[in-house]
């Protein structure tokens, strides 16, 4: 645990950085034509999957094979791939049986087309068989459409449509919904920024290098989504320990933002395979529970009026998708409902959240 005197110097360091909401940001750049629009794309793509099925350990090779885009007309474009597995909790064959995917493409063969500019990019696919399944990929992907509407300092993502088709004949084509995810690179370069180095992320993120601002949409967001699985410092206790499912991005004008990603342990996706950490207490991973830092002189009431002024909007984002099932709509809506009547009512609101937060 932090010593009282280092609490009481974070603590003034976090007042040092807390500008209002309002502050106006920096410019930003395009993102790169695949995520410049939200259309569901249709793609196929041609692999050895019954290979990469089995690729499960961290550092398996990358194997040869063949992305089609289809075209609203039929006609189809190729551009030759190299495709390997990615991720940890989802790369486990006891959890999913097919394997989150990254696609290298070559840049010289991307030019000028959708994936102009397109690396080493990461596709978030079907964990199993079956529409729940399919349904937990719509709406991970609408967490993140979610937290577009709110800053643009935020991941791109582009949904698609996929058919799997095995090289090897072992299995029989397959067609599921997928989504692509800005790289981390193209990120950071968006948001006139670098990411902050692997090293020196290894020993943590001081919380005073990241605004209130920055910190506190976050967290208010993770909340309403439902998810603990995060953590935007890392180790706050002198350990070596990197932040947890968000990408640090020093900004040119100064100060880290940090961008969370990864979205499927949250109550609002609800999969089959989420649990929440034991040392919470809750029973489900629905059941929300606020992960911000005290920051001493916030306006929490700016902060909710801010969120309640996109209400309209991110309501609409829910109710517009036309890849979520109705049932899976209606109860979306009903757990956003849940966060906007305790962010409504000053009571509420200050035992689950202000009261809530957690002291270093």
């Amino acid at each position: 645990m932090p010593s009282p005197r280092s609490s009481i110097l974070l603590s003034a360091a976090l007042l040092a950085l807390a500008p209002p909401l309002t502050a106006q940001e920096p410019a930003l750049g395009d993102p790169l034509p695949l995520f410049q629009a939200h259309d569901l794309l249709t793609l196929r793509i041609e692999a050895d999957f019954d290979a990469l099925k089995d690729d499960r350990d961290d550092e398996n090779e990358e194997r040869p094979g063949q992305v089609y885009l289809i075209r609203a007309d039929g006609t189809e474009v190729p551009f030759p791939v190299q495709i390997r597995t990615r991720g940890r909790f989802r790369l486990q064959s006891n959890t999913c049986d097919f394997p989150p995917l990254r696609l290298n493409f070559r840049k010289g063969q991307v030019e000028e087309s959708l994936f102009d500019g397109q690396d080493k990019v990461k596709l978030v696919t079907h964990c199993r068989g079956g529409d729940q399944y399919e349904q937990n990929v719509v709406k991970e992907y609408l967490v993140y459409r979610l937290y577009n509407v709110l800053t643009p300092l935020s991941f791109q993502v582009r949904m698609a449509r996929i058919t799997y088709v095995d090289t090897s004949g072992e299995d029989d084509p397959v067609e599921r919904l997928a989504f692509f995810i800005e790289m981390e690179e193209s990120l950071a370069e968006r948001l006139a920024g670098v990411i902050v180095p692997e090293e020196d992320q290894e020993s943590g993120i001081h919380p005073a290098r990241v605004t209130n601002d920055h910190a506190l949409r976050v967290s208010l967001f993770q909340y309403m989504v439902g998810n603990t699985d995060f953590s935007m410092y890392g180790s706050l206790s002198g350990t070596r320990s990197p932040p947890h499912n968000s990408v640090p991005v020093e900004r040119e004008s100064g100060g880290i933002v940090p961008v969370p990603y990864d979205f499927d342990w949250t109550g609002l996706v609800n999969a089959r395979y989420a649990r929440p950490d034991p040392s919470l207490g809750t029973r489900n991973v629905r059941q929300r529970v606020f992960r911000g830092l005290c920051r001493p002189g916030v306006d929490y009431a700016s902060y909710y009026a801010f969120f309640q002024s996109h209400r309209a909007e991110l309501t609409a984002t829910v109710a517009d998708e036309p890849l979520l099932g109705e049932d899976e709509r209606e109860d979306t809506l009903e757990y956003l409902d849940d966060f906007w009547e305790t962010i409504e009512n000053e009571r509420n609101a200050r035992r689950r959240i202000e009261e809530a937060c957690r002291r270093i």
